[in-house]
């Protein structure tokens, strides 16, 4: 019976969705700007009687209590957009220059307040309470954890968390899960070699910090090949790189600057202090000074064993085992829903956008578009996942 009540709120709540979906889509917010896209959930919330109230800015807290005592568990959205001009050919496009939603929050958000109107519909046999984390500023500096040091997992107390991503690459409607490390931690580094400039047709009487830097970079690479286990996935790009303006001085500066993603916390911990000792050899080999900035970011999102076991079993007895699959290699792609699954025991899957005849979505992309016909799987696989785990 559950099931079927599910289906038909799903179905029932389908255009409702897709009006939040096009709306947020038309009138897309960055980072901690999500202030429309806060009003138009805080506005969804009270017209169905859900409570609910702004945290961290522009973050917004629901929570829908069962008629009978139980556990807590959340489900999360990210809201923010992108500084990205759209270029999508679809009747509801950007309706603000360079900005864009080219990753999809913008049916998280719907999709969440569909799973919101579902479980609202059925709260009286609902044992526990549901809460509903809206959150900012995934794409930049992270509103996760900002949400969670104001107490989004208090009061009442959550015992679990559940989230998901709209995914390109995979088959439409289908559901995606993995366990253990999902994605990468996404830390940067800039780094400021500083040697001594002169002409360049007197090399011998500088010290070129060019050259040192092209040392570098080369030797950084030796990191990943040589100094750390090779089944502990690791990259160093180097993104950035300037120094002189001249064509016939050596100058006294090069600034580099750059990403490492890592997958597991234990490899985390070396990579960038292997670098910084690398960085310290090739400098004072020939005399030259450094300073180096480490850049922390988001920690890798490792799913917790038993609830993504729970996630896979509740999706396959909704949607059919053959709708769900297993996702076979995590990505150094980052996401901030990392910063939960350390404070609680939680499970982030992803559902498919790729449809026949539709060119394969590509995130990040101006092109990126999708069929938000979807939505009707990602609000059902969030309700059936939070049902599912009340009522364990």
């Amino acid at each position: 019976m559950t099931h079927s009540n599910i289906k038909k709120y799903a179905h029932q709540f389908l255009p409702a969705m897709q009006e939040a979906r096009r709306f947020f889509h038309q009138n897309p917010e960055l980072a901690h700007e999500e202030y429309e896209t806060q009003k138009y959930i805080q506005q969804t919330l009270d017209a169905l009687g859900i409570e609910n109230h702004q945290l961290f800015g522009t973050g917004v807290v629901g929570l829908i209590q069962g008629a009978h005592p139980g556990k807590t568990v959340l489900l999360r959205a990210d809201m923010d957009a992108l500084p990205i001009h759209e270029e999508a050919d679809v009747p509801y496009r950007s309706g603000i220059d360079g900005k864009m939603h080219a990753c999809g929050h913008d049916g998280h958000t719907a999709g969440l307040l569909g799973a919101a109107m579902i479980l609202n519909e059925m709260k009286d046999s609902i044992h526990g309470n549901v809460k509903l984390m809206f959150q900012p500023a995934e794409e930049t500096d992270g509103g996760a954890q900002p949400m969670i040091d104001e107490g989004i997992l208090l009061n009442p107390t959550v015992d679990a968390a559940f989230g998901l991503h709209l995914a390109g690459d995979v088959e439409h409607g289908k559901l995606q899960v993995r366990y253990g490390a999902m994605y990468g931690a996404p830390d940067e580094f800039e780094i400021v070699i500083r040697g001594r400039g002169g002409h360049a047709a007197s090399p011998e009487q500088t010290i070129d910090p060019i050259s040192i830097a092209v040392q570098f970079i080369q030797n950084a690479q030796h990191i990943l090949t040589r100094r750390i286990d090779p089944v502990k996935p690791a990259v160093i790009s180097f993104t950035k790189i300037h120094a002189g303006d001249g064509l016939n001085v050596i100058p006294e500066v090069c600034r580099i600057g750059g990403t490492i993603r890592t997958l597991y916390p234990d490899t985390r911990a070396i990579v960038s202090e292997m670098l910084e000792q690398t960085l310290n050899a090739s400098c004072e080999l020939h005399g030259a000074t450094y300073e180096f900035s480490f850049l922390p970011s988001y920690p890798p999102l490792i799913n917790n064993q038993e609830m993504t076991a729970l996630v896979q079993d509740s999706l396959s007895g909704y949607f059919g085992a053959d709708q769900v699959i297993e996702k076979e290699f995590p990505t150094l792609g980052a996401e901030d829903f990392a910063f939960l699954t350390l404070a609680v025991p939680a499970s982030y899957y992803n559902v498919g956008i790729n449809r026949e005849g539709y060119d394969e979505p590509v995130h990040h992309h101006p092109k990126f578009a999708w069929d938000d016909e979807v939505l009707e799987v990602t609000s059902a696989s969030l309700a059936t996942v939070a049902l599912d785990f009340l009522n364990q």
